[in-house]
């Protein structure tokens, strides 16, 4: 890429924050940055050993991390010629272009994605015009784990960058890694009582286009680490059932659950909470009945929705085993 394209929009990226009178900045990150970080940024994978793959594997993988969002253009999604959006939150809460959020940049062009690209952070120039490409090692790590799938660049995430780990779970749904999982789980163990039942809304999600999805990596963790003395997340599913059948004290919710899921996505959500929870409680309960309640989540939950049963035999239970066997 030409020297003198890259040194002007070097230039002007140094005046995107207010000088020190406060007033506004006198340039606006836009398209034209991404486009010129993109080769830039092909070219230090490169550099780096990152091995690019054949473009429908590259998108299965894509699919893998984001979900099926990518298609169109949606609440989460924006779609450019040469680059799409993903965003942290939604379209309509955050700029694409700020650069203080984990909003995510994917090239499939040149496979890969990055969070929003400042060009000094990898680029200095030697003299007027040669420059070297230095990417920071965690845009390395993240492209090579992901799509080179490298363990040791996992390794150097999980120590040197949880929070864009945390980030791929709780904003963009990723939950096929074990390790990352158990990260942002134990972030929600270590909330009080009145707020761990927001663990919830990472589980049980309305993704871009509308769909529930029911993250059961993140239920599976649940149930394989709750044990006698240790029910604070199961319970947490406890009260995020509950909220689902009233609204009071949701407040503490970024979406309310009493009002964002239909009577039908109620019903299938409490479904999948039961087939844990039954287990659970018949498993532990004898051992330490001080911190378990009188009665099962689904006892509550049929007394709640006199219709819950009917649903649950209507839709085979929804080929949940331990909810079917507590049922029939």
């Amino acid at each position: 890429m030409n020297s003198s394209i890259i040194k002007n929009q070097l230039d002007l990226q140094d005046h995107l924050e207010a000088d020190e009178d406060g007033r506004r900045p006198i340039y606006q990150y836009s398209e034209k940055d991404i486009l010129i970080a993109l080769p830039l940024i092909a070219q230090g994978l490169k550099d780096n050993n990152y091995n690019l793959t054949d473009q429908d594997r590259f998108e299965t993988k894509l699919q893998t991390i984001f979900g099926d969002i990518l298609n169109c253009e949606n609440q989460k999604v924006k779609l450019r010629k040469k680059f799409l959006t993903v965003f942290a939150e939604t379209k309509n809460t955050i700029d694409e272009f700020d650069y203080t959020t984990d909003n995510i940049f994917i090239s499939k062009e040149y496979q890969f994605i990055t969070r929003v690209p400042l060009l000094g952070d990898f680029i200095e120039f030697t003299d007027s015009v040669h420059y070297i490409i230095d990417l920071h090692k965690k845009t390395i790590s993240i492209n090579k784990y992901l799509f080179n799938n490298s363990q040791s660049d996992l390794a150097y995430l999980l120590a040197e960058d949880s929070a864009f780990l945390k980030t791929l779970v709780k904003s963009f749904g990723y939950t096929r890694e074990p390790r990352i999982n158990s990260l942002v789980m134990n972030d929600y163990l270590d909330l009080d009582d009145n707020h761990r039942c927001t663990v919830g809304e990472i589980i049980f999600v309305k993704n871009a286009t509308g769909a529930l999805e029911i993250k059961q990596e993140l239920l599976q963790w649940i149930a394989g680490n709750t044990k006698a003395d240790d029910n604070a997340l199961i319970q947490a599913l406890f009260e995020y059932a509950f909220a689902l059948y009233t609204n009071d004290n949701n407040d503490m919710y970024k979406n309310n659950p009493y009002k964002i899921f239909s009577l039908d996505e109620k019903r299938k959500i409490a479904a999948y909470i039961c087939n844990i929870y039954e287990p659970l409680y018949y498993q532990w309960t004898p051992k330490n009945s001080r911190i378990w309640p009188a009665a099962t989540l689904l006892d509550n939950l049929l007394v709640k929705d006199e219709g819950l049963a009917a649903y649950l035999k209507q839709h085979q239970y929804f080929q949940l085993p331990a909810l079917k066997q507590q049922l029939e």
